[in-house]
């Protein structure tokens, strides 16, 4: 007699009732705020946003705080609530529910009613599942997983990891749950006919004639940052003309940066722009000669992708969880280590003008191919589907199994 977990009798409980009251993808988040939540709200939102675009179904995010409204451009068709009370009423009409990030109140709030209502939910960590990210505030974070998200986990009807290592992350912590392969995917509109570097310029005259290495996200200790620091402490002599624009809001990181940029002799070789979306990004993307993330713990970078859409040479960590990266030879990809990104750094900038176009065209191919977010929409719709009504199992599912 064969035994069904308990995400396929809650996917068959859906089944029997989907159709009669519940409708509509629900999107649970903490909150939209790029400033705090960083790369978590373009996922996000690009995510939700192509899903919507698709008009199969209706597309909500639902926070239980405040988001930062006013720097938000949300896609056409999606619905944002909150702060919202409701939380639960609005889990219990929905037909699929997808919640994004760990150790918070809307999957405690989200996966406990939607459990009791047999609403089908999955979980995307967002790389919060990662070994690094576990260690930091290590007990609180095991008391927790042992209480509460453990449950949460284990009795998902699916997982989503964005990363292939964050498989393997996940299954650690809920063993028999299904999980899908659904990577982050990019919008490449916003990066077509990206503007020169003469405006950044005019505002930032100290960028003329230098290569501008560009740092964009989170200034969180998690990056690397310290890394970066090094790495240009022993490259500095070999190459003056390399600048570090550095653009996000500082999460603790900025000043531990620049002590060590000072302490190296390099304090004006740093300019700080601080967080920029919309057009601003643009000029920053546009102004840019090469990126960096020589991050140690990463979900799946939306920086990364954007970076490659612009076409722009990258020097990433492992820990970025980006192997086709290199495979593709669309970027320099490196171990989180001081010597790793020195190297990396090094290997960029001896390679001729002609040979770093010839990286950022690769990697622009790549996020072509594999990495829109019309493409991942596809993949996660035919996931909700097949939770929402049963069927075979989805690419997204399989490509997790092998």
């Amino acid at each position: 007699m064969a035994v069904r977990t308990s995400s396929e009798a809650t996917r068959g409980e859906s089944a029997r009732t989907s159709g009669k009251t519940r409708t509509g993808w629900l999107h649970l988040c903490n909150g939209l705020d790029p400033r705090r939540d960083g790369g978590m709200v373009p996922s996000i939102l690009g995510m939700t946003g192509a899903l919507a675009g698709r008009g199969e179904e209706r597309v909500e995010i639902v926070t239980p705080t405040p988001s930062r409204r006013e720097a938000l451009e949300l896609p056409v068709g999606l619905t944002l609530h909150g702060p919202e009370a409701d939380l639960e009423a609005r889990v219990r009409r929905a037909e699929v529910v997808h919640m994004h990030g760990l150790w918070q109140s809307h999957t405690r709030r989200g996966a406990a009613v939607a459990r009791r209502s047999g609403v089908p939910y999955l979980i995307a960590a967002h790389g919060m599942a990662e070994p690094w990210a576990l260690k930091h505030k290590a007990i609180k974070k095991r008391v927790y997983t042992a209480l509460i998200e453990g449950k949460n986990l284990k009795r998902a009807s699916c997982l989503h990891a964005l990363s292939r290592p964050e498989i393997g992350h996940l299954r650690a912590l809920a063993p028999k749950a299904n999980v899908c392969f659904v990577p982050n995917g990019v919008d490449l509109g916003p990066f077509e006919d990206l503007p020169g570097r003469s405006g950044l310029e005019a505002e930032h005259p100290e960028l003329a004639g230098k290569f501008c290495l560009l740092f964009y996200g989170r200034l969180h200790v998690k990056k690397g940052l310290d890394l970066l620091a090094e790495a240009l402490g022993t490259l500095a002599k070999d190459h003056p003309e390399v600048h570090v624009l550095l653009a996000g809001h500082d999460d603790g990181a900025l000043s531990p940066f620049l002590s060590q940029m000072e302490g190296n002799g390099l304090g004006d070789r740093v300019t700080r722009l601080g967080h920029v979306s919309g057009s601003a990004a643009r000029r920053v993307w546009g102004a840019a000669d090469a990126f960096v993330l020589p991050s140690y713990s990463e979900g799946f970078s939306m920086a990364i992708l954007e970076a490659l859409a612009a076409r722009l040479p990258v020097v990433v960590t492992t820990a970025c969880h980006f192997p086709e990266l290199d495979r593709a030879g669309g970027g320099i990809v490196v171990e989180p280590t001081r010597e790793g990104v020195t190297a990396g750094l090094r290997a960029l900038l001896e390679r001729s003008r002609e040979e770093r176009v010839e990286l950022g065209r690769r990697g622009r191919a790549l996020v072509e191919e594999h990495y829109t977010w019309d493409r991942q929409a596809e993949r996660l719709a035919e996931v909700y589907r097949w939770l929402a009504g049963g069927g075979p199992r989805p690419e997204a599912v399989a490509a997790a199994d092998h």
